[in-house]
C-alpha cells in the first residue's frame, strides 16, 4: 500500500525538486519545507511560471486562498455529484484538462524550450500509450517515467544557472 501511494504521488517529488531550484540559495530551510508541504499541481504551476527567484511569501498567499477554496469546492462537488445527471458529471471531468492547459500555455508562449518540451511530451505520451512494451504499465507510471526522461534530458541540454530570470530570457531567445 505504501509503495502504491509513493508511486501515485511521485509527481510531488518531481515538483518539489523543480521548486527547490527556483528558490534563492539563501532561502531558509523552514520556508522551503513549508512551501513543499503545501505544494500542489496548480500552486506549482503559478509559482514556477513567475520570473526570477521564487518568493515563499507569494506561495503562502496563494496557499491561503487555494486551500479553503479546495475544501469548499470539494464539498460543493460532492453535493453536485449527487444532484447532477451522470452525463453532466462525466462531462465536467474535461475541466481538469482545461486547467492544465491554462497552466502550461502562458510559459510556452514566452519560452521556446518549454513549448518544444510540451509538444514533445504530448507526442511521447501518445507513443508510450501505444507501445506494446510499456502498455502494461499504468498511465500514472508511464507519466512519471516520461517526466523523468524528458526533464532529465531538458536539464542536460538546457541547464539552469544561478538566476532563473536570466534562464527564462535565454530560453526564449534560443532558436530550437
Amino acid at each position: 500500500m505504501a509503495l502504491v501511494t509513493l508511486i501515485a504521488n511521485a509527481r510531488y517529488l518531481l515538483m518539489g525538486c523543480a521548486m527547490s531550484q527556483k528558490f534563492s540559495p539563501d532561502t531558509p530551510l523552514r520556508h522551503r519545507l513549508l512551501v513543499g508541504f503545501d505544494l500542489t499541481d496548480e500552486l506549482f504551476g503559478i509559482a514556477i511560471s513567475r520570473p526570477g527567484w521564487a518568493d515563499p511569501w507569494y506561495s503562502y498567499g496563494a496557499f491561503s486562498v487555494a486551500m479553503p477554496g479546495w475544501a469548499v469546492g470539494t464539498a460543493c462537488g460532492i453535493i453536485a455529484g449527487q444532484v447532477l445527471p451522470a452525463a453532466a458529471v462525466s462531462a465536467l471531468s474535461v475541466a481538469l484538462y482545461g486547467m492544465f492547459l491554462a497552466i502550461i500555455i502562458p510559459p510556452a508562449k514566452t519560452n521556446r524550450v518549454v513549448a518544444v518540451l510540451i509538444i514533445l511530451s504530448f507526442v511521447l505520451s501518445y507513443g508510450a500509450a501505444r507501445l506494446s512494451l510499456i502498455t502494461g504499465l499504468s498511465s500514472g507510471t508511464r507519466t512519471i517515467l516520461l517526466t523523468l526522461i524528458i526533464s532529465g534530458g531538458a536539464a542536460g541540454l538546457f541547464p539552469v544557472t544561478d538566476d532563473p530570470a536570466s534562464d527564462q530570457k535565454e530560453a526564449s531567445e534560443n532558436d530550437i
